[in-house]
């Protein structure tokens, strides 16, 4: 009989399920830059892993090391490495300024810090600042050892892998412990849900600091035989030629970026010559129509040619999450014959709570839990409303050095999410919008943004909207939309250039639109102030903007 001591160490630590993997898929391929004809096969990759290790050196239990670069196989490989020595991972998010960085790196206490070239000056400028500096480690190609190194990966499943400063959106970032434990159980759900391995092939778009990506993009299908590409630039042509050159089966972002990629479709059907627009229309129609009669897609076979001519004809599932989406992205990629699903989570629950599944998808949910995962409305009003609570063997243990928050976080076991919504008979979540973004009217009504911005967000003259509440003079609350209108859709539409359109010309077409938009929504929903800004909303790297910037 197996030994269930030593079944729990490596099924609950990731080092171990990644060696066992390059063991198992030694000559298949495993990471590759997208756009490049070469690949690293699993064993290479697992070769690479034990020499980043020994390049370490020895990790007590409970030492963190920090990990500052850009998405590529080396990032990847340094993440396991440390693990493999009984380490933490603090993954940095590159784009942070000195002073942030040398905030994470004092607050999680690193002992080393592993950083690619392209960011080794910046580390060296804020290791400078630390009296007991932290030992800088180059994330090169290849590291420089010898001799052979033995894993030693902790032995308990509820050690800590990562040490994760959330984006901050409120302007109040906290540091969130990942356990080996809470990864992979969360992994594991998601896994359950979605079938992927040897054969399959990811396209890695967001940052790998993010939980996300980290979770379901990088550890996912490297633990399972798939094959992960990574981007050079964050670009929709870039996104595409990588699909279309290594013929991707799963992609998984956030709504910006989705929402980028189907505008570029559409740009490149209104730029085909008005027959082929004509077809496309058509064929969207008919899709829809067919959709509403008999609850059948045929997107699949109508919208075949376009697919293979755009490299999309490999896609099997695509998945967003990290941000609400608006529904009518994911019904037109679905309508087009891509699977096209929607989640939830949190980087508290690492991060995946629900996702839909691509046979059963209900457009506006972001689905049922998965099946390690128990749910519930805390208090709900009498539409059944109230806030989302979760608890499973995902959920953090808390924040680091923060009891009172975590108190907060987590009440009589169950994580409280601080997110709005309801539940529908079929177990599917609904989500109204974040508790800490709610108006309240001077009625005493509820107002999500969320549901607000969705529906501004259907209109072709706004790339981006938030909406908060505006007080008043008399101390109550307003809904107020900041909007960055879509300068080349109104050029189009007003037959002048993207740099002459004045205030005037914005307020002429987009008042409107807001008005128009907002006429399908109750009174007290309604936009009472407009106002417009020339540029993108700041937002954080996982593409949400950071509210507390703009609420006044």
């Amino acid at each position: 009989m197996a030994d269930t001591a030593s079944i729990e160490k490596s099924h609950f630590n990731i080092a171990r399920r990644f060696l066992e993997a390059t063991d198992k898929f030694a000559d298949l391929p495993a990471v590759g830059m997208a756009g490049d004809d070469d690949y690293m096969t699993y064993r290479q990759m697992g070769e690479l892993i034990l020499a980043r290790a020994q390049s370490l050196g020895p990790l007590d239990p409970g030492d963190t090391v920090g990990l500052l670069s850009e998405n590529s196989p080396e990032w990847g490989q340094a993440y396991v490495a440390i693990l493999a020595r009984g380490g933490a991972v603090v993954p940095i998010d590159p784009l942070l300024k000195k002073d942030e960085l040398t905030r994470v790196m004092s607050e999680s206490g690193v002992t080393r810090l592993i950083v690619s070239p392209k960011y080794r000056a910046i580390a060296e400028a804020v290791t400078a600042r630390f009296e007991v500096k932290p030992r800088i480690i180059s994330l090169e190609k290849t590291p420089a050892v010898s001799g052979e190194y033995e894993p030693r990966p902790s032995d308990n499943p509820d050690s800590p892998a990562v040490l994760i400063f959330t984006s901050g959106t409120t302007g109040n970032s906290k540091k969130v412990v990942l356990t080996h434990r809470n990864i992979i159980s969360d992994m594991d759900g998601f896994i359950a849900r979605f079938s992927f391995g040897p054969g399959d092939r990811f396209l890695s778009v967001l940052p790998l600091h993010h939980t996300l990506e980290a979770t379901c993009g990088f550890i996912a299908p490297l633990t399972h035989g798939a094959a992960v590409y990574y981007v050079k630039a964050l670009n929709s042509r870039e996104i595409l030629d990588g699909i279309k050159k290594h013929r991707i089966t799963h992609f998984i972002s956030v709504p910006l970026l989705y929402d980028k990629l189907y505008h570029g479709i559409l740009n490149a059907v209104n730029k085909a010559p008005a027959p082929k627009r004509a077809i496309f229309k058509f064929s969207m129609t008919a899709t829809r129509s067919i959709h509403s009669l008999t609850g059948v897609n045929v997107g699949r076979k109508i919208f075949k040619s376009m697919r293979k001519k755009a490299g999309l004809d490999s896609i099997r599932l695509m998945v967003s999450g990290g941000a609400p989406l608006p529904s009518e992205i994911s019904i037109n990629f679905s309508f087009m014959g891509i699977d096209f699903v929607e989640g939830y989570g949190l980087t508290e629950t690492a991060p995946v709570l629900c996702v839909n599944p691509s046979e059963k998808v209900k457009f506006g949910s972001v689905g049922p839990p998965l099946a390690n995962v128990e749910m519930k409305i805390h208090e709900p009003d009498p539409n059944g409303v109230g806030e989302i609570i979760v608890r499973g063997p995902m959920v953090t243990p808390g924040y680091l050095d923060n009891p009172e928050e975590t108190a907060r976080l987590i009440r009589d076991g169950w994580l409280h999410t601080g997110d709005i919504g309801r539940i529908d008979d079929d177990g599917y979540l609904f989500i109204s919008g974040r508790k800490k973004n709610l108006i309240v009217s001077a009625a005493g009504k509820n107002i999500y943004p969320e549901e607000i911005e969705a529906e501004l967000l259907k209109s072709p003259f706004i790339l981006e909207v938030m909406i908060w509440g505006k007080k008043t003079d008399a101390g109550r609350e307003e809904v107020a939309a900041l909007i960055y209108p879509d300068f080349e859709a109104l050029a189009a539409h007003l037959n002048k250039s993207a740099n002459s359109i004045t205030d005037d010309d914005i307020k002429s077409v987009v008042d409107a639109e807001v008005k128009t938009l907002c006429a399908g929504l109750a009174d007290f929903k309604r936009v009472k102030h407009v106002e417009y800004v020339r540029h993108e909303l700041e937002k954080t790297s996982t593409k949400k903007i950071k509210r507390y910037l703009y609420q006044r």
